[in-house]
């Protein structure tokens, strides 16, 4: 009975992670020749048109915690089952064992995942600052430019004058000046 107790505990991972994973899957895509049987022939076409790109499921921030918290309480539920099973005398102490190690590898991944989103978000925010310093300052060089552009015009006398005064050349002069 035990042993059942385990394949039952396996089953219900392969039920928590493994199957959402296959309903998910794309079955739209091309199969790779590898997978094309010899009981299915290949008909080669002439210049068939490049395919479509994959379109990728939903890697929105949303579907991301919502795929985490599905898992959690998956494993969950998972630990509680085994746990319940165990001290009821169904099965050995040891089965809740890889639903534990399970849901603490998956709290462990949960933290690194915290901490990566954590680090992306503030690089986000860095990057905005510096696009809106850049913005300001873009801004504050098109406001001179504009300033300059409606400064007065001053003509300067160009003319030679008829005689430079440099009062530090007073001991520098030729005799008869």
């Amino acid at each position: 009975m035990s042993s059942a107790v385990l394949y039952l505990a396996i089953v219900a991972v392969w039920a928590v992670v493994l199957v959402p994973m296959w309903l998910r899957r794309d079955t739209s895509r091309p199969k790779r020749t590898d997978e094309i049987t010899e009981e299915t022939p290949v008909e080669e076409e002439e210049e068939a048109p490049p395919p479509a790109p994959r379109r990728r499921r939903g890697r929105g921030r949303a579907a991301v915690i919502a795929r985490r918290r599905r898992r959690t309480f998956g494993l969950t539920v998972l630990v509680l089952a085994t746990t319940v099973v165990a001290a009821t005398g169904l099965a050995p102490w040891w089965t809740v064992v890889p639903a534990v190690v399970l849901f603490a590898a998956h709290i462990a991944l949960l933290r690194v995942a915290v901490r990566i989103d954590m680090a992306r978000r503030r690089e986000r925010a860095a990057a905005a600052a510096a696009a809106r310093a850049r913005a300001e300052r873009a801004a504050r060089v098109a406001e001179r430019a504009a300033a300059q552009r409606n400064a007065d015009v001053i003509e300067l006398d160009t003319r030679p004058q008829d005689e430079v005064f440099d009062q530090y050349a007073d001991d520098r002069r030729v005799v008869g000046e």
